[in-house]
């Protein structure tokens, strides 16, 4: 009796083993299952954007074979990076006349309500927005120029006014709200986007700069040698005079054309130029594009305030961005609502 019981209870423990057995290797095939899909997915996600990007820039990369797959890669970490970088901008804050007193942010990017009303009615790109969605409400980035100024001025320092004091006072101009979109998610996306497609069209503008270099230097040559030599010039040209005298020099000039000619040539406007330069700005996004959170303490007339001052100020949080050498952009992220712009004959 003792022996059957036992025969069963091990029988009871094996199938419970090989029920356990069977479920962690359904869990791990549904796990892999998932991976695989979810890379799958990744991957053609990256291939639209390769897509969608070339399609809006004028290139000739899609001439070179296995361009998708050469640039897969660099635009996965690039990508990457942008997303890491876009996180560092603040917000949303409400995009709204009426807060207009309330919210620092505002203050400092907008002279008084009147002007913010009259900017808020004039933003074509976000009534276009709503007028192609019914939703109640957008997300953008709020972005401007942002400089700063040196002057003196007064400081109060505890119990102290102090007279001719440098101060930094602050300035942001030409606001305008980017990548409107119903949802937050979507205006990150949209904006990483734009970034690249700013990038590739940076890069590629550099390649017909180069080649109007080229053609400028052609024209300075020819006309030296025509200078030198008139309509008879010599071929190869003669080595440069080692007297020191005008034509030498005007040789050693010649030389040093031709060798810039020859480097810019290298990289000439052909397919492979195209995919060479991408990859390489794709790579170094770092080098071309920053985006840092930053705060600013200001005072109601928007000078700077140092810690040490003891008078009153405002705190605003913001993202610096740079690009390529570009004029400094101050950010955040704005939630407008529909009814703030005051559409008409819209979709509601």
């Amino acid at each position: 009796m003792t022996a059957i019981v036992n025969r069963k209870r091990l029988a009871g423990l094996l199938i419970m083993g090989l029920i356990s057995f069977l479920n962690r290797r359904y869990n791990e095939f549904s796990s892999q299952r998932t991976l695989r899909r979810a890379r799958r997915n990744q991957e053609h996600a990256l291939i639209e954007e390769i897509d969608r990007i070339l399609s809006e820039t004028k290139t000739k990369i899609p001439l070179v074979r296995n361009y998708r797959k050469k640039l897969k890669e660099p635009l996965a970490r690039a990508l990457e990076e942008v997303s890491t970088m876009i996180a560092q901008v603040p917000g949303p804050l409400e995009l709204d006349p009426a807060l207009w007193d309330k919210d620092p942010v505002l203050k400092a990017v907008f002279p008084g309500p009147d002007q913010f009303l009259q900017w808020l009615g004039g933003c074509e790109n976000l009534r276009d927005a709503f007028r192609r969605t019914d939703a109640a409400e957008l997300f953008g980035l709020l972005a401007a120029d942002y400089r700063e100024k040196t002057s003196f001025g007064s400081e109060v320092s505890g119990e102290i006014v102090r007279r001719d004091v440098l101060q930094k006072s602050v300035f942001f101009e030409n606001p305008r709200v980017l990548v409107p979109a119903a949802d937050l998610e979507l205006a990150r996306k949209e904006l990483q986007h734009r970034i690249l497609v700013t990038l590739f069209t940076h890069e590629l503008n550099e390649i017909a700069d180069l080649k109007s270099w080229k053609e400028e230097l052609q024209k300075q040559q020819g006309l030296l040698e025509f200078k030198l030599w008139g309509d008879e010039k010599p071929d190869p040209k003669p080595a440069a005079s080692q007297s020191g005298d005008e034509a030498g020099e005007a040789e050693k000039v010649l030389r040093d054309i031709d060798q810039k000619i020859e480097e810019i040539e290298k990289n000439l406007d052909t397919p492979e130029s195209h995919l060479a330069h991408i990859t390489q700005a794709l790579m170094e996004l770092r080098q071309r594009l920053r985006m840092e959170h930053f705060t600013l303490r200001l005072n109601s007339l928007g000078v700077k305030v140092k810690p040490s001052a003891r008078e009153p100020f405002s705190e605003i949080s913001l993202a610096e961005c740079t690009f390529a050498g570009a004029p400094k952009r101050a950010a955040t992220w704005v939630r407008v609502k529909r009814a703030s712009i005051h559409l008409q004959g819209t979709a509601r």
